[in-house]
């Protein structure tokens, strides 16, 4: 055993407290961008610091012991963080645990410190819940921040598959992609499901999954979209919590209440013009119904149905910033290019400083 290795022990572990606390008051800071909840973590990190500045003789015997070159734990893999919200509750929870075994390695080293890291980590869980809901907002914010969202039919790609569509569509500047295939074997539509998210996710791009909410948190979608004859938005939020995109089709100012009262994250509208690629349609809605909506629920959503490079520009001057199209980006000849001319379109229009 190496010379004092109690007290490596317990300045690894303050280390881990203090760099944690810092990571989480940070992405509250700047990324949650909550007064309050970076004021919280700021405090509990001051608190931390106190109560080691209060036992001078225990501080400058982890000082002295501390060998962070002979760790065996320097070669231990680091984990990994897929997005802010993960390394958040990772960081969190890092806290937790290194301030337990502050507390229980107290009860030897200095006695009075036991109850003030109790104390300390109790604050910690208090603070998880708001910090990770406020993130949890922030991220569906983050993905729902596209322009163009592209919807594969696969009837319509002429003869490219699904692959080859998403690659030149997220060329082209869709920001989203949803995987809509209502007739196929639900193994095949599985495992394209699970090559798109490969991909989607490999370009930071939102992915959908139509219809199917088992298929969505199968393959870790970002969301799913439900029609309404489809699984009922609020059993859908129910089943899936917080994190999982739901999208809603709606056809009026009502259905549009009514999916945001149920959970929805967004809401689409349509189809604004005439079209062909869905059986049994709803008659077109027009676009007008962008702006009765708009005027009374303020919540994100999309357009879709027969937009097209050429009346994009109406549905863009009622306020609509997210366009969903099929055939216009999906059948076209040059798909990079088709999703570029409503990309630019959707970019320049709120570019544009407010007049």
């Amino acid at each position: 055993m190496k010379k004092n290795s109690f007290y490596r022990l317990i300045d690894a572990n303050a280390d881990r407290t203090a760099e944690a606390l810092r990571v989480v008051g940070d992405i509250a800071r700047f990324v949650a961008d909550d007064r309050e909840l970076a004021a919280a973590w700021r405090s509990v990190r001051g608190e931390f610091w106190s109560i080691i500045e209060s036992a001078p003789n225990l501080q400058g015997r982890m000082l002295a012991s501390r060998d962070s070159a002979q760790d065996v734990g320097r070669g231990f893999a680091a984990s990994s963080h897929h997005d802010v919200l993960a390394m958040a509750r990772t960081n969190i929870h890092r806290a937790q645990e290194s301030l337990r075994v502050l507390e229980e390695a107290a009860r030897s080293a200095d006695p009075s410190l036991v109850n003030r890291l109790a104390s300390l980590r109790y604050r910690c869980y208090d603070h998880e819940p708001a910090t990770l809901a406020a993130l949890e907002r922030w991220s569906i914010a983050k993905k729902l921040d596209f322009g163009l969202y592209v919807v594969l039919g696969q009837e319509f790609a002429r003869g490219r598959d699904f692959l080859e569509v998403t690659e030149k569509a997220i060329a082209g500047g869709a920001g989203a992609i949803q995987l809509r295939a209502k007739d196929m074997p639900v193994r095949e539509f599985l495992d394209w499901a699970f090559r798109l998210r490969e991909l989607t996710k490999q370009h930071g791009v939102t992915f959908i999954i139509n219809d199917r909410l088992d298929v969505a948190l199968a393959v870790g979608a970002d969301g799913v979209h439900l029609g309404q004859d489809d699984f009922p938005v609020r059993e859908a939020r129910r089943i899936a919590g917080p994190q999982l995109i739901i999208g809603a089709s709606t056809h009026s100012v009502e259905e549009a209440r009514r999916a945001v009262d149920d959970g929805a994250s967004y809401f689409n509208i349509g189809p604004i013009f005439p079209t062909g690629t869905k059986k049994g349609v709803a008659a077109p809605v027009g676009p007008d119904l962008i702006t009765q909506v708009t005027a009374v629920v303020n919540h994100p959503f999309t357009v879709m149905g027969g937009i097209k490079a050429d009346n994009v520009d109406e549905v863009l001057r009622r306020g609509a910033r997210r366009i969903a199209v099929v055939t216009a980006v999906v059948a076209a000849d040059d798909i990079t290019a088709a999703a570029r001319a409503f990309t630019d379109k959707i970019q320049k229009r709120f570019s544009q400083p407010a007049q």
